[in-house]
């Protein structure tokens, strides 16, 4: 992990008590590209079918606005005992603290407030939606990659002690983070004496199922579904739907094998606040399915991909 790129030296901002120089976090800075690749996936959409290019682009700030406020909110309400006790944590969101599904959620609050205001209604708000969607795992992707970097996010155990004591992964690809990181100081906190004195001596996590790596690789793998489901689309707002579907699936089988408890329970121990989330959106995209199939919005022609 590396989660700071470089310092920037701002001298100008020590005359207003702010001490220098500022650090670019990995985190941030994989989250601004996976979002402007997000993006550019969805401009080069519109221009493929002709319209919207404008709208797109317009759209990308409010995208960004309510991505970001969706994503720390979701994350504080789930930890909200942590942040009562240090409110100044709401602001660092370099330390991670931004839940993917608060992202989507008020990324699509933004979109009904967006096109509502711009006058895009009924089929033409589902076609524009369907381009949208397109790129927006590869935004997860690239978040998830800034998950290494924080820290955060991060697998359940993956080894054993064999006869000599020796530390054994029990994964075919394991992660560990190093002392100062997010889940090493976590795990520090909560694993058995035994086994914290084991990671002060080596000073790194156990290893760990390298879970943000598995979850970039199927998001990619997401991406290029998606790719050939608005190229082969029945009816307008299948591409949004199947997203709706297939991304819960995804989540709520990752969420078997994260380790840390920060991402909070409906259930304790049963039932993830993530899994939950999971349920409602693909319940709501399936019904979503049955109902637009069944109002005859069919036939649906589009322009072969290039």
């Amino acid at each position: 992990m590396h989660p700071v790129l470089f310092k920037v030296p701002f001298p100008a901002i020590q005359s207003l008590g702010i001490k220098g120089p500022l650090p670019l976090h990995t985190y941030g800075v994989l989250i601004v590209i996976g979002f402007l690749l997000a993006m550019y996936v969805a401009w080069r959409e519109a221009k493929r079918q002709g319209q919207y290019t404008e709208e797109v682009l317009d759209f990308a700030f409010w995208a960004l606005l309510g991505g970001m406020i969706g994503a720390r909110i979701v994350f504080i309400v789930v930890n909200w005992q942590d942040y009562l006790a240090h409110p100044l944590k709401i602001v660092k969101i370099w330390e991670g603290g931004l839940v993917f599904y608060g992202a989507a959620l008020g990324g699509f609050v933004s979109y009904l407030w967006w096109s509502h205001k711009n006058k895009i209604f009924g089929v033409e708000k589902l076609r524009l939606a369907d381009m949208m969607v397109v790129g927006l795992p590869l935004a997860a992707a690239f978040g998830r990659l800034g998950c290494i970097a924080a820290g955060c996010c991060w697998g359940d155990t993956a080894y054993h002690l064999d006869a000599a004591g020796q530390i054994v992964a029990d994964f075919p690809v394991t992660i560990q983070f190093p002392e100062g990181a997010l889940a090493y100081q976590s795990l520090l906190g909560s694993e058995s004496a035994e086994v914290a004195a084991r990671m002060r001596d080596i000073k790194a996590t156990m290893p760990l199922i390298p879970i943000q790596l598995m979850d970039a690789f199927l998001e990619v793998g997401l991406f290029l579904t998606l790719l050939v489901v608005r190229s082969r689309k029945w009816f307008h707002g299948q591409v949004l739907l199947t997203y709706g579907i297939l991304y819960p699936i995804v989540r709520s089988s990752l969420e078997l094998m994260r380790g840390d408890a920060e991402r909070g329970y409906v259930i304790e121990g049963v039932l993830s606040t993530s899994q939950f989330i999971s349920l409602l959106m693909a319940s709501a995209s399936l019904v979503g399915i049955i109902v637009l199939r069944r109002r005859g919005m069919a036939a649906v022609a589009e322009p072969t991909a290039p």
